[in-house]
């Protein structure tokens, strides 16, 4: 993706890289964008790329919609691609943090202790993570997230700009959390929940084809 979130990363890529030189570059992967206003390269296709994969390349998807990165991170698996793991050198974290491949974390984020991270979850810059905390695939964290301890994010979960989550709260599956939202009991899947405290308004309609809805 060579969007906002991709050239961001691209950054990200340039800041480990100076911190320790870690990674090659090489451009972008983009079905609809062929160039970028920094000038990175861009590669071709997704699909134009799969016909002929170059070997020891890993790929990261830095796309921020989680719906987009689950179907493109889907695609690149099922032709055994390897992913990339970006944490920024700035990220604080105790030894007893597990991060999934393909997972992004960006500049002035902070995970304490026993936290567990899928693939291919995303956190924007200035995100803390308590303690005792399990967040699944696919999790999308936008800029300024505080997530407290012993809480669960389901699969493809989405949180707006600056929204919180207190101690010992779960949050289903492919649920949204608006932004500046407080999350203070239980989220079901697959609904989109905002304000203070936070409460489910709507289904979200953007969700992986085969998602059953709670009853």
């Amino acid at each position: 993706g060579a969007g906002g979130l991709g050239r961001e990363v691209a950054w990200l890529i340039e800041e480990i890289n100076d911190e320790k030189p870690t990674f090659e570059f090489l451009g972008f992967l983009d079905d609809f964008a062929s160039n970028t206003p920094e000038g990175y390269p861009v590669l071709g296709t997704t699909d134009e790329w799969l016909k002929q994969p170059q070997a020891g390349v890993r790929v990261v998807c830095a796309i921020g919609d989680p719906l987009l990165r689950y179907n493109v991170a889907r695609k690149f698996e099922a032709h055994h691609i390897p992913f990339a793991t970006l944490i920024h050198p700035t990220v604080r974290r105790s030894r007893w943090v597990e991060f999934g491949p393909g997972t992004i974390v960006c500049v002035n984020s902070s995970f304490t202790t026993n936290v567990r991270i899928g693939a291919h979850a995303l956190f924007n810059p200035d995100c803390t993570v308590g303690h005792d905390v399990d967040i699944a695939d696919f999790a999308s964290l936008m800029p300024g997230v505080h997530i407290s301890g012993d809480v669960v994010l389901g699969v493809g979960t989405y949180f707006g700009v600056g929204s919180v989550v207190i101690n010992k709260v779960k949050i289903g599956a492919w649920s949204i959390i608006g932004a500046g939202a407080v999350v203070t009991k239980d989220v079901p899947a697959g609904v989109v929940a905002v304000g203070v405290p936070a409460k489910p308004i709507k289904q979200n309609l953007r969700v992986p084809e085969g998602f059953e809805y709670p009853s």
